[in-house]
Order: C-alpha cells, then structure tokens, then sequence
C-alpha cells in the first residue's frame, strides 16, 4: 500500500509541479495585491494629501475633456494618499489627483496586479488555463493527506543542515511538508471553491435558505429624466452604507442599467470591495444593496471562503501566514524534485555497478 501511494504522490508532483510553481509564485505575489500596482509605479499612483477633494465631477470632465468621445468603463478609488483612476474605453487608464483635479498621467493595458491574478487563477489561458489549474488545485488536496500519511512512519521534523545536499532536500520535504499540509489542503480547498463559485452560488442559496442578493437590476427612465452624477451618486451610496469608502464605480453601459459603487469597510481586504449598492442612474433610487458584514448566509460562504485563502481575515499576520504557505508550496516543489531527479541520476551508477560486478564474477 505504502509503495502505491508513494507512486502516486511521485506522479501527481511530476504531473503539476510546473503549473504548482507557477501558482506558488504568484501566490506570494498576490499576498501585496493591493500594494504592488503602487509599489511598481508610485508616480502614478502616489499623490500628497491636499484638504479637500474637488467634486469628483471635475476629474470626469477632465477625462472626458482629454478623451472626447470615449466611454468611461471604471472608476478606482484607492485611498487618500492615492491618485483616482478612471478607465476609458477601450484599454487605457488616466490617473489623477484628487485634491487638485490635475491629470497626473496614463497607461494602456492592464496593471501588473492583473496579469498576475490572471495567471494565478487560469494561467492567462481562458477556460482551458482555468481546467489546468482547478486540477493542479485537486492534486494539491491529494498530496496533502498522501504527504502526511508518507510521513507519519518516520515522523521527521528536524532538518540536518550539516548533511549531505541530498539530505538537506529530504529533510526539509518531511519537515516542511508536515507543518505545511493541512493550511495547502485548505488554501487549495478554498482556491476551488472559488474557482467554481458561479456554479456553487446557486447551491449555497439552497443550503442556507438566505439567497444572496444580486446586483442585477432593470432601469425604467423617465421621458426627459437626465443622470444624477457622480457626486450625486457616491453620497447616496455612503448614506446607504455608513462607515464604507467608496472603492470602484461601474457606469451603466446602456440607458437601461444602473450605475453600481462598490464599497469597503475598515477590514475588508479585497481589492474593489464586498459590499456594494446599485442605483437608479436617474433617480438615484437605491435598486439593491450588500452590507458584507451583514451579508446573507450564501453570500457569506463566498466571502469567508475568499479571505481564508487570500490570508485576509486577520490583516498582517494572516497574509504573512497565507505568503509562507504560498512559500512552503515551492519548498515542497523543489525540494521534491530535487529528490527525485538525484535519485534518478543514482539508477544507472547502481545499475553499472551490478554490472561491472557480475562481469567480474562470470570471469573467475
């Protein structure tokens, strides 16, 4: 039994460790999801703190003054010390500063963070990217409990680092591997359970009883009714729910959508927010809202589930702990393979020495 699983857990590693690389170091990387844009590229995205910030109608005109004709898609709200971004259809990006209107610059494409995510969840390939990296998520689950089960007869926590390099590599795989498999079960669990989220939604609705709400929402404007604005619009949005910033504003893209804020609570980790509100773009009705601190229970689930993997639900120390797990991934990666090739390269010397053997016996 144990020489089956061992075979197993040697091919389920050979079979996904390049996609398991790749998602280990991106991974690490998205721990500074929210930092890395700005990391990258703090003259765009830094601005000094001013007072006041002028009417956010003015960074619109701004936009539209230096984009004439282009439709405004998005609107990215980062914090205080942070320039606001307002996308333009088709693929740019302008930046300005809050509490002087000036445009600070541009960019075409998408930021790093994006790519990155991207690569992270499906490999930038589409559906047939996300399939790979669902079933390297399930080998993750396997060689967890494979992992685990290996190493109970030998039960190895120490590492000798004044042993041989080979020794080094075996030691670290037990060790690491045995403090590290249960949080790699989970964070590969939970990495499913997003991935499938659309098609489990429907399913925590059934379970909890308390659907959740949906930002799907039909306007019906009046003859001559003309749109409220963005001002407008955001202090509707921050009466609705007291205490949240406005993080992400989505413009309506027909007369007949609504006009959706996002919005974040002190906590929230995610990038544009959990909690969100739809308005009428007209009337400034209130179509539909999300409080994710109070959300519905199947809104919940996928709520939790996101900030168990992303390290999110007790700020600093959870996302370091979600980085050394991401970390441990490549350790047990390396380590494994270093293992297993050096073991490899030894078959043939052992295999000539039988041989060399056997021709000197056959001599005598």
């Amino acid at each position: 039994m144990r020489r089956l699983v061992l075979r197993l857990h040697l091919w389920c590693a050979l079979a996904g460790s390049l996609v398991l690389l790749v998602i280990g170091i991106t991974g690490c990387l998205l721990v500074y999801e929210l930092s890395m844009d700005q990391w990258l590229d703090p003259g765009m995205f830094s601005v000094a703190p001013q007072g006041q910030t002028v009417p956010f109608e003015k960074l619109v005109d701004r936009v539209r003054s230096a984009f004439p004709g282009k439709r405004i898609t998005q609107v990215n709200l980062f914090g205080a010390k942070n320039s606001v971004e307002i996308r333009v259809a088709p693929d740019t990006r302008a930046y300005l500063n809050p509490y002087t209107g000036a445009l600070v610059g541009t960019r075409t494409g998408e930021p790093p963070s994006f790519w990155v995510r991207h690569i992270h969840r499906e490999l930038a390939g589409g559906k047939t990217g996300q399939a790979i990296v669902r079933v390297a998520s399930f080998i993750v689950l396997f060689q967890s409990i494979s992992g685990l089960w290996l190493w109970w007869p030998l039960k190895r926590v120490k590492v000798n680092f004044a042993g041989s390099w080979r020794r080094i590599h075996f030691d670290l795989h037990h060790s690491v591997g045995f403090f590290s498999s249960v949080l790699l079960f989970i964070l590969a669990g939970t990495g499913l359970v997003k991935s499938f989220g659309d098609q489990l939604q429907p399913l925590f609705d059934r379970m909890t009883g308390e659907p959740a709400a949906v930002r799907a929402a039909v306007v019906h404007r009046a003859p001559g009714a003309g749109p409220i604005g963005f001002d407008r619009a955001l202090a509707i949005a921050r009466e609705t729910l007291p205490g949240a910033r406005p993080a992400r504003i989505t413009p309506p893209k027909s007369a007949a959508d609504p006009i959706v804020i996002t919005m974040k609570f002190p906590g929230d980790s995610t990038a544009p927010g959990r909690s969100w509100v739809v308005l009428d773009p007209y009337s400034g009705q209130v179509l539909a809202s999300q409080d994710a601190r109070h959300a519905p229970a199947a809104a919940m689930i996928p709520i939790v589930n996101r900030a168990i993997h992303v390290g999110g639900f007790a700020g600093a120390p959870s996302r370091i702990l979600a980085f050394l797990v991401s970390l441990a991934l490549l350790v047990q990666i390396v380590t494994g393979f270093v293992m297993w090739w050096k073991k490899r390269g030894a078959r043939p010397a052992k295999a000539g020495i039988r041989a060399a053997v056997s021709t000197e016996v056959s001599k005598v």
